[in-house]
């Protein structure tokens, strides 16, 4: 149970952060001059990283930071409730990394696995594949709410964006966490080298 309590808090600190400095790029831009806040969407960086190196125990926190994130931080824009296409979102990692599992390619930690999670090029790997289940099955779910959509029709530049946004944001925060984070896992690596 502890162990749950700090996988739980961790990833919905991390999540809620990504979530307010997304938020904060995005509202940079105006009406005139559209940012690529949408091309860029982070908080995806958190479902991914979370659920790969935490396991499935990660997915209550990744949802509620998937519901508090929206309705903390643009409340005006939710005239629905979020939580089937939260839910959607969340679990797409999973339904990548059962995927990939039923091709045969289990996530494991040793050089011998299939899919070894502490190569970012199988993280990559299961981004991209999430990020397409997301962009599919979320956008599909919110045209049958309406949500965004006339007549129950998918916006196809609006999944091409879903797509873009979830890979290029979960680049961005891959990239910012290995420059972050190398000097630190370098000395701890040397400090047990000495010891």
């Amino acid at each position: 149970m502890k162990n749950f309590l700090t996988v739980s808090v961790t990833t919905f600190l991390f999540s809620s952060v990504l979530w307010v400095l997304w938020a904060f790029f995005l509202l940079q831009g105006d009406d005139n001059s559209p940012w690529l806040g949408p091309l860029l969407y982070y908080p995806h960086a958190a479902r991914v990283l979370c659920i790969v190196y935490f396991g499935y125990r990660a997915i209550p926190a990744l949802f509620l930071a998937e519901i508090w994130g929206p309705f903390f931080l643009f409340p005006e824009a939710f005239n629905f409730y979020p939580y089937i296409p939260s839910l959607i979102s969340v679990m797409c990692v999973p339904a990548a990394i059962l995927t990939l599992e039923y091709a045969g390619f289990t996530l494991g930690s040793t050089q011998d696995s299939p899919l070894n999670k502490t190569n970012y090029k199988h993280v990559a790997l299961i981004t991209v594949i999430s990020a397409f289940y997301n962009a599919l099955i979320k956008n599909l779910s919110l045209s049958l709410f309406e949500v965004n959509y006339q007549d129950h029709l998918v916006d196809i530049l609006q999944v091409c964006s879903f797509l873009i946004g979830d890979i290029a944001g979960t680049a961005v925060v891959f990239i910012l966490l290995a420059i972050v984070l190398r000097p630190i896992l370098r000395s701890t690596n040397q400090d047990s080298r000495i010891h």
